[in-house]
């Protein structure tokens, strides 16, 4: 059992959510994972390196209340694949880890899209992605956008989903290079790498606009980028975010004004939003 870093864990009121969070963003790490709310408390974690000097940087950032615990990172235990299951998104949508194939049960009539989540990055299980997925599918339903721009995109399973369902050209974007080694694999996994261009871009750099743009990021990174992402989102595009709280993302649509709302869908506290110009 090797450890080749530690984790960092803040648990803060659900209300204080977004400072923690920018907190965390300032250090310069890579991503940052939210758990679901417990009792009105939230925790946040994310990867702060191997030595005690960094622990005490990041102890440094946070308030006096909130409380904090670091972990050894060691050598995954591989057990957990046993007892994973398909995250479904909606009747007809249903993300499945790849070793799962076999076992899950889905009928002729439903979109597949198979994950390997590799060592960072989830199943699609989080409420914030499987709101998005939905939120995405549904419009895929109604309308054939040619170009699909994915912000943070993680595991890729959104742009995958999309290419799936047919969009032609699809530009995704991650911070972190794990991020864009999981995407490739996964639209190769499904057939979709062509469709599928995805690198560590900042999105100040990247031209548009996109007939849709997804982003399933912390509000404050949302508040942020609102520029780009505003630019991005073509005349009558859609901009479908997520990974904000249902009781606390005003800030986000004042951010993104004049985008309004045409479609909301909430779970466990989270929101995922579709705008349009």
């Amino acid at each position: 059992m090797t450890v080749s870093n530690k984790t960092f864990h803040v648990t803060v009121p659900v209300a204080e959510q977004d400072v923690a969070a920018d907190r965390l963003w300032q250090m310069g790490v890579e991503a940052v994972g939210l758990s679901d709310e417990v009792d009105g408390l939230i925790e946040l974690w994310t990867s702060v390196g191997s030595t005690g000097a960094a622990i005490e940087r990041a102890v440094a950032m946070l308030e006096p209340h909130w409380t904090w615990w670091a972990a050894d990172v060691v050598a995954p235990d591989e057990t957990w694949r046993d007892h994973v299951a398909p995250t479904w998104y909606r009747t007809t949508g249903v993300v499945v880890p790849a070793w799962k194939l076999g076992d899950a049960d889905v009928g002729a009539a439903v979109h597949v899209t198979l994950i390997e989540p590799a060592s960072s990055f989830g199943l699609g299980d989080h409420q914030t992605t499987k709101l998005t997925l939905r939120l995405l599918s549904e419009h895929l339903d109604v309308a054939e956008p040619a170009t699909l721009l994915d912000v943070g995109c993680g595991s890729g399973v959104l742009g995958v989903l999309a290419a799936q369902r047919g969009v032609e050209t699809i530009r995704a974007t991650d911070i972190s290079a794990g991020a864009v080694e999981a995407t490739q694999a996964n639209a190769a996994l499904n057939g979709v790498a062509g469709q599928i261009d995805v690198d560590m871009a900042m999105l100040d750099s990247i031209e548009g606009p996109f007939d849709v743009v997804v982003a399933n990021i912390l509000a404050p990174v949302l508040v942020a980028l609102a520029p780009d992402l505003r630019r991005l989102t073509a005349v009558a595009g859609t901009l479908i975010i997520s990974g904000i709280l249902a009781e606390n993302h005003q800030h986000v649509l004042d951010a993104l004004a004049p985008l309004v709302v045409v479609d909301t869908v909430t779970k466990d506290g989270w929101v995922a939003l579709s705008l349009r110009n």
